[in-house]
């Protein structure tokens, strides 16, 4: 996602859009009750607030690993799934997924940058050092966000599983901070889910990804998210999304991924649709503002999948081994990242 400050940055009475950029925040919708069971129903069809609202007790995964999980849909993720994902390596072929960027890429938020080069006489060393300063939560870097990133609506009810804001402090989070990944790292099953192909083309930006797309992309390789994997969905438009106007998943595509128990899900936005669909004033960001608060979904954001795209056309195959390592910050918002996936 692409909007954060540290605490102490954002004094009482300024909204998160105001201190980034000047917008006016959505109001957000009432706070949920948390939690309850899923239940063996048809999946909620989500179509406006009041739906998604309605459907908040069988998206929630609160309590689901215990009351002080902090790992969230990366619980799926085991010993097993990790053994089944490396045995998806025969060719070698390594494809990056992190975005690269400069200093002149469009989208860096509070980014700063200095380089400086020594060149010091002997026996001392000469060389180069850059010292950079930047929000990680932006549209120009590939992400993770940490569980602790978005909050509860108005930070009500929490965050993820109940963790009290009050543990979010001007010296980092003290519960669900990217630290919690970076201790095993994210390593298993990826499966491209190319809607871009499905429809001939990069979708027009702004547009909104249906459950029915997600299908229909599964049906055109033969592949299926299921437990545990670490699913792509790629919209064809890459680093022309941007935090105004970008393709993104509908809210309706959250029961969808609750069913499958996917652990990570990635784009090539960050998954969100912008601006969000008219039905939707209260809840503009639902990937992210139930996803990970409600179901401690992991998101990696803005995704580079064009060339993975190519590669699993090359190899005729759309799943692949996906090896993820944030830095080890403890009490970070998030990581910027380089994921590789593995033929």
């Amino acid at each position: 996602m692409s909007r954060g400050t540290e605490a102490k940055a954002n004094p009482p009475g300024l909204s998160r859009r105001e201190v980034i950029g000047g917008a006016a925040l959505l109001a957000a919708g009432p706070a949920a009750t948390m939690p309850v069971p899923a239940q063996a129903t048809p999946l909620p069809r989500i179509a406006n607030d009041e739906d998604l609202e309605q459907a908040l007790p069988y998206l929630s995964n609160w309590g689901r690993w215990g009351p002080d999980d902090q790992s969230g849909t990366l619980n799926f993720i085991t010993h097993k799934t990790r053994m089944a994902a490396a045995a998806l390596v025969r060719s070698g072929r390594v494809v990056p997924l992190g975005r690269e960027v400069s200093t002149t890429t469009p989208e860096l938020r509070d980014f700063s940058y200095t380089m400086r080069r020594y060149q010091d006489p002997l026996p001392e060393e000469a060389g180069c050092l850059d010292i950079i300063g930047m929000t990680c939560h932006s549209f120009a870097f590939t992400h993770l966000n940490a569980l602790c990133h978005v909050f509860t609506p108005e930070g009500k009810t929490g965050m993820y599983n109940g963790h009290a804001i009050d543990n979010v402090t001007d010296q980092g989070a003290l519960k669900l901070g990217i630290e919690q990944v970076g201790a095993t790292g994210i390593v298993g099953r990826g499966i491209l889910l190319d809607v871009a192909e499905v429809h001939g083309g990069p979708l027009p930006i702004g547009s909104a990804i249906m459950p029915e797309d997600l299908d229909a992309a599964e049906r055109l390789h033969g592949v299926e998210a299921g437990e545990a994997d670490i699913v792509f969905v790629r919209n064809g438009a890459g680093a022309r999304n941007t935090y105004g106007h970008a393709t993104g998943l509908h809210a309706a595509c959250l029961p969808w991924l609750k069913e499958r128990k996917v652990a990570v899900l990635s784009s090539d936005s960050d998954s969100d649709v912008r601006p969000a669909p008219v039905s939707f004033s209260r809840w503009a960001e639902p990937i992210h503002m139930v996803g990970i608060p409600y179901m401690g979904l992991t998101l990696l954001d803005h995704a580079e999948l064009d060339a993975l795209a190519a590669a699993c056309s090359a190899e005729n195959r759309w799943s692949f081994f996906v090896t993820m390592a944030p830095w080890r910050f403890k009490g970070a918002t998030g990581s910027v990242i380089n994921p590789l996936a593995m033929f």
